[in-house]
């Protein structure tokens, strides 16, 4: 296996040393944008490593099993969502917070129409 580091693409905020992300009017802006397709993804921030991104997701969307290189953290704002990593499978309704390590396989279901924000550091 190489040793490379990922490099996310997208478009992202400007580099700013401290900011404010106002997360209930990103999550209003990407429900309102969900009817007729099935997920709205935004890129939040970038900064030293750490990418941090909000998706709205239509109940019964699947992202399949994946993993990411760095610590992800998925934190769910509304609604409900199921995490399957590791052979478990993690319940998480708002409030609640998955921090997977380094490589852990995973995978997210929208149990209802549901709003992460997920942090991935390092990698």
């Amino acid at each position: 296996m190489t040793d490379s580091k990922h490099t996310p693409s997208g478009n992202y905020p400007a580099h700013a040393r401290a900011q404010v992300l106002d997360l209930e009017t990103a999550a209003d802006r990407l429900v309102a944008k969900l009817p007729g397709t099935r997920r709205q993804t935004e890129n939040l921030a970038r900064e030293a490593g750490s990418s941090v991104l909000m998706m709205a997701m239509e109940a019964g969307d699947q992202i399949q099993e994946h993993s990411a290189p760095g610590v992800v953290s998925i934190h769910v704002m509304r609604g409900h969502a199921t995490i399957a990593a590791e052979g478990e499978a993690f319940s998480l309704r708002p409030g609640q917070l998955a921090l997977l390590q380094p490589g852990v396989r995973h995978d997210v279901r929208a149990e209802t129409q549901s709003v992460l924000v997920l942090v991935v550091s390092g990698g």
